[in-house]
């Protein structure tokens, strides 16, 4: 990396093969972190990628931001937010995750800043994520964000033998 300086931003609709690459990279990495599985995103047709970077590139009802490198717009993390449909007060947070390399810069915070800011111009009124009940650091970073713990739990959609609990912020 070039240097220390990050930038926050939507996803462009030019970014369909950073975003698959940076996805797979991702769920590869720390699979029990997301509901999705390595196997079944890179067994996806290209039109899911193109499509998915199309509308959260819009940044209507979903969107992808992403902290990139300053100075080489290079990816260093993700993470979504989108509004389920006929649900418009509660907007969802997903696919958190930086790359190892730029962890512990503030970059998860940074992100999650910016999904709360999307989400309050959008007129939600509050945030709900799932968060797998081993991942303590993800927790940490959630409940130091304003989420407290609601006491619901669901079995990851990718590995059920791991629970997820649901955590909620008012906005």
């Amino acid at each position: 990396m070039s240097g220390d300086v990050a930038v926050i931003r939507w996803i462009r609709p030019d970014e369909v093969d950073v975003y698959r690459a940076f996805r797979l990279r991702a769920l590869a990495d720390t699979p029990e972190a997301f509901g999705d599985s390595y196997a079944l995103a890179i067994a996806r047709p290209p039109d899911f990628w193109t499509d998915r970077v199309a509308q959260t590139s819009a940044g209507v009802t979903s969107v992808l931001l992403v902290a990139v490198d300053a100075a080489t717009d290079t990816w260093l993390g993700m993470t979504g937010s989108y509004f389920e449909e006929g649900v418009p007060e509660v907007a969802e947070v997903v696919s958190v995750w930086v790359a190892p390399e730029a962890r512990r810069r503030g970059l998860a915070r940074r992100l999650m800043e910016a999904a709360t800011e999307w989400a309050r111009s959008r007129g939600a009124r509050s945030q709900r994520l799932w968060v797998t009940e081993t991942n303590l650091r993800a927790q940490q970073l959630y409940l130091t964000s304003g989420y407290r713990k609601t006491g619901a739990l669901q079995p990851l959609p990718s590995n059920p033998t791991l629970q997820e609990l649901e955590m909620v912020r008012d906005l």
